[in-house]
């Protein structure tokens, strides 16, 4: 099975002249520390045991840390010079630094900067979850407007196909041919035919109908059937529905 975490620091020769130089440079230093500089000093890189090698690397993680913290007091100086509100924490770091640096101000400042950092990283953190959790809502909010759009859309294109199949059908059972290119001639047809059944139902006589029968399918049975009965009736030996189209166009 595969070691999990992180891969296990192997210190070069150049990390460990870094670390020398860097211990030589501190003005004080803790227990493991001195360890560590003896170490380096008494011995060449070939000479380390495991024993040493794990030390060297608990005090050269401890570096890198301590060159993080120290590079916060920059950033802390900046703010001062822009004048700029700062934290109590800041304040008492800028206040370390401004003591004479022996060794108990030394550790002190160490710690502040420690604190300092923590705080810093949870703020960070904060607001990177804050700005994830803006994203997340946006971004749920816009695939719920995408849902709703794409729902509407294919209820759209539902209904569309719904109603070619039954134009389709109807035709079919017409015997009506379709030009696939001029499918101008079937809109005008379907509004063609919408526009005459809805002139029917407005017609006086349609009324008539569905106030005697108080049914819409009676009601054109009924319709119909009293136009192929014009015919049948005569006025003065003429042929009523002739009588009565003859006026109806002289009148328009």
């Amino acid at each position: 099975m595969a070691a999990r975490g992180r891969p296990a620091k192997v210190l070069s020769s150049k990390d460990l002249l870094e670390l020398e130089q860097f211990l030589r440079n501190l003005d004080f230093l803790k227990k493991n520390q001195k360890q560590a500089a003896h170490i380096l000093i008494s011995k060449q890189d070939y000479e380390l045991d495991e024993k040493d090698l794990r030390l060297l690397k608990v005090v050269h993680r401890e570096k890198i840390k301590f060159e993080q913290r120290q590079a916060l007091i920059p950033q802390i100086q900046i703010k001062q010079r822009n004048k700029q509100p700062l934290l109590a924490n800041e304040i008492e770091i800028l206040q370390l630094l401004e003591k004479e640096q022996d060794q108990d101000t030394f550790f002190r400042l160490d710690r502040a900067l420690e604190s300092y950092q923590k705080i810093e990283k949870a703020a960070l953190d904060n607001r990177i979850r804050l700005e994830n959790e803006h994203k997340r809502d946006i971004l749920n909010k816009t695939n719920k407007e995408l849902t709703e759009a794409q729902k509407k859309r294919n209820a759209e294109n539902q209904l569309k196909y719904a109603l070619g199949g039954i134009v389709l059908s109807i035709w079919k059972d017409l015997q009506i041919k379709t030009d696939p290119n001029n499918l101008k001639a079937v809109e005008y047809r379907i509004k063609n035919s919408v526009g005459t059944v809805k002139r029917i139902r407005n017609s006086a006589l349609f009324k008539e109908a569905i106030a005697m029968t108080q049914d819409n399918e009676e009601a054109s049975r009924l319709f119909f059937l009293a136009l192929d009965a014009l015919p049948t009736y005569n006025i003065n030996q003429e042929e009523f529905h002739k009588v009565l189209l003859k006026k109806v166009r002289k009148s328009q």
